[in-house]
Formats: C-alpha cells, structure tokens, sequence
C-alpha cells in the first residue's frame, strides 16, 4: 500500500511482496510519474517480486530517490545483481 496524497514523497506500507503485488495493492508504475522520492521505512517485508516491482520503478523513472531502504532490501538486490537501482 502506499499514500499517494503527497506526490513529493510516496511512503510505502505493509508487505511489499507477491500476493500483495497480485491483488494490485500498490500502484501500477505509472503512477510514480510525478514522484520524486519514495520512503521504504514503513514497509514490513520486501520479498523477489517486491525487489522487481521498485527495479520497475527505477527503470521507468531513474531520477526517482529511494530513502529508508532496509538492510535485508539492499542484500537481496544484491542477491540479484540489483544493488544499482539504491545508489
């Protein structure tokens, strides 16, 4: 879930993951068109699809800036040779 009321900075909630992404409770990537940050500090969980949805993201918008990314987020894009779209 995110909140989409301030388009500066989208706050990102709950479980970034599969199931979720499958029941369209995020945003489709469009949707980030006019943000220019978004904060993962609220989000409980991030699992593959949630790392390839934000790589959706940041290929779509490479300006956008993430902020809050948890540790166990930045190892797992690591994992998969993601680790760019943080930096």
């Amino acid at each position: 879930m995110s909140d989409l009321k301030d388009t500066e900075t989208i706050f990102l909630t709950g479980n970034l993951v599969l199931n979720e992404l499958s029941n369209k409770v995020f945003p489709a990537i469009k949707s980030y068109e006019s943000v220019k940050s978004i904060d993962f500090q609220q989000l409980k969980h991030i699992d593959s699809a949630g790392l390839a949805y934000i790589a959706q993201i940041k290929t779509h918008f490479p300006e956008l800036v993430f902020i809050g990314i948890p540790y166990k987020t930045q190892n797992l894009a690591s994992l998969y040779g993601l680790g760019f779209i943080f930096k």
